[in-house]
């Protein structure tokens, strides 16, 4: 069963091109892609000289809750 919140919005996981992953919450992959787009470009105009991070559209995907859980621990061993 895919994970969704009460919104009825589902998790989806995705990596970075060039390397790391994120999740985001939306009704449909486009408009998750759309909102990682918009949120960063945001960040982008206020933190200029960051590093520009770009979603691949086609590593996103609905997670279940126990798929979510196993990329936070991976991402918890990384940095740990």
């Amino acid at each position: 069963m895919k994970y969704r919140n009460l919104k009825g919005e589902y998790l989806y996981l995705f990596n970075w091109i060039g390397g790391g992953f994120n999740d985001v919450w939306a009704k449909t992959k486009r408009e998750a892609y759309a909102k990682v787009i918009r949120e960063h470009k945001e960040h982008e105009k206020k933190y200029p000289t960051h590093v520009k991070l770009r979603p691949d559209y086609g590593s996103m995907r609905r997670c279940t809750y126990e798929e979510y859980q196993q990329q936070n621990k991976i991402g918890w061993l990384l940095t740990n």
